[in-house]
């Protein structure tokens, strides 16, 4: 291989970020719900239905039966020690891939993963999400996560964990940006003609930290199309399906520049028709099955090319 960074190493890296840039949407999500869950002027078809069939294994039952019941979602969300996707336990497993690959990252980056394990593991925090300081709790839990992508960016150095880092992150964002989009179009058929309402586009875009975007970017008629312009094909937009796709290329680029093997090239080809699949749909005149068919390709592409980049780099057997 080109690339010698240890496999184990570069592993870390890559699943360290995946875990926290996880958090991060699963945290936005719940924010998003459990903020607009006080609003009861809104009629609301979904709680927390979307965060529950993304983030968790639940049973499509057990969905139904806790989707509008906040105490039971907040808790079993962030500290429940049987949801292997709950804050507790991801930030458990990021600080595992943080300690195998300590000398690789920075002072700062781990003792700020260190201190949100121990908040974490506080043997108070399921009691007070009972009580009125679940605001507060999720609040700082959002903050924790922006600040560990702040210290991410600023102390972190630009060699091949970066690139792996890099990658997973992306890998993990555009899933999310697209199973939340897909969590929003599902129930409405796919409907790209729809008069859904900004209330019922606004869960989405601040899941994914567009709303504001896309105030300032789209006038306000007939929001479906507009929608989904921003979330898969805006090139300014961090989240949206596009963008995401264009960062791991860029970083794809780093990790093969000298290298020929014939793997590589082959992986390189792979992420490159998935990015082409998405850059050449032509969103004027998307249907509403080509919008249902582009978001589950696309989906199922990036899972196969990263179980395939995971067996390059990683030597998973």
């Amino acid at each position: 291989m080109g690339v010698n960074m240890l496999s184990r190493v570069a592993d870390g890296m890559f699943w360290l970020n995946r875990y926290m840039e996880r958090t991060d949407g699963m945290l936005l999500t719940l924010n998003t719900s459990y903020i607009l869950s006080f609003d009861k002027e809104i009629n609301d078809s979904q709680g927390y239905k979307p965060l529950l069939e993304y983030y968790t294994n639940l049973s499509q039952d057990k969905i139904y039966s806790i989707q509008y019941d906040t105490t039971y979602v907040l808790k079993y969300i962030i500290c429940d020690n049987q949801n292997d996707n709950s804050v507790k336990n991801l930030v458990v497993k990021a600080r595992e891939n943080a300690r195998g690959s300590q000398d690789k990252i920075t002072k700062e980056l781990w003792e700020h993963i260190n201190s949100m394990y121990h908040y974490m593991n506080s043997p108070d925090l399921t009691k007070k999400l009972e009580t009125t300081d679940a605001l507060k709790i999720i609040t700082k839990l959002n903050k924790d996560l922006l600040l560990y992508n702040g210290i991410l960016q600023v102390t972190m150095p630009r060699g091949l964990g970066w690139c792996f880092s890099s990658i997973g992150k992306h890998i993990e964002r555009c899933l999310q940006t697209i199973s939340m989009t897909q969590a929003y179009f599902a129930p409405i058929n796919y409907n790209l003609e729809g008069e859904e309402d900004l209330l019922y586009w606004r869960r989405l875009l601040l899941s994914l930290s567009g709303y504001e975007l896309y105030l300032k970017s789209y006038s306000n008629i007939s929001h479906n199309r507009k929608v989904v312009h921003q979330v898969i094909f805006n090139k300014d937009f961090a989240h949206s399906v596009i963008y995401t796709l264009d960062f791991i290329n860029t970083y794809l680029d780093c990790l093969f520049k000298d290298n020929d093997l014939s793997e590589a090239r082959t992986l390189m080809n792979q992420f490159g028709r998935l990015k082409s699949y998405v850059a050449f749909t032509d969103y004027q005149h998307l249907t509403n099955q080509e919008l249902e068919e582009v978001l589950q390709n696309t989906k199922n592409q990036l899972i196969q090319f990263s179980t395939d980049f995971s067996k390059l780099f990683f030597s998973y057997t």
